[in-house]
């Protein structure tokens, strides 16, 4: 039995795309690991900033959040809970800049920041309008963007070594 070129369907194949749209695409493809490279070092100083910046308002008893750190705490803490929990900011904030020992960052970071989401179980009429998980308040927005911080830990200390 043949087959004739009439029984095989011809090959599709997708629209031209136009030079207009391909020329910038192409240099998108070649500037993306240049540009994955310099996201990944304004991660990694960002959050390292972050956490050494925060740290050292708790360290001089000028952060915002101390009031909110200790209400929230299920233990009496004593005048020296808040600069310790900073100075431990301070070095988280260190070590992820340093790029050293990651492994053992990673899970410093996501206890750091899941404690910070205490908040939200301990004491949800500081986090939240009406007792209505979707209305935050501002509370409740400093709480919650650090699921953005803990993934952002978690990509900077878990890139492939290079």
């Amino acid at each position: 039995m043949t087959v004739s070129s009439q029984m095989i369907p011809p090959a599709t194949t997708s629209a031209p795309v136009s030079s207009a749209v391909s020329a910038p695409l192409a240099l998108f493809d070649r500037l993306t690991p240049r540009l994955h490279h310099y996201g990944m070092t304004l991660l990694k100083f960002g959050l390292g900033g972050v956490f050494v910046w925060f740290g050292v308002l708790k360290v001089i008893g000028q952060s915002p959040a101390a009031e909110l750190v200790v209400s929230v705490l299920p233990f009496p803490a004593g005048g020296w809970f808040v600069p310790a929990l900073g100075w431990f900011e301070v070095i988280l904030g260190l070590w992820l800049v340093s790029g050293r020992l990651r492994a053992l960052a990673m899970p410093l970071f996501t206890a750091h920041l899941c404690g910070t989401f205490a908040v939200l179980v301990l004491t949800p009429s500081a986090a939240f309008d009406h007792s209505n998980p979707l209305l935050l308040t501002l509370v409740g927005e400093f709480v919650v963007k650090n699921v953005v911080l803990l993934a952002g830990a978690v990509v900077v200390t878990t890139r492939p070594r290079t």
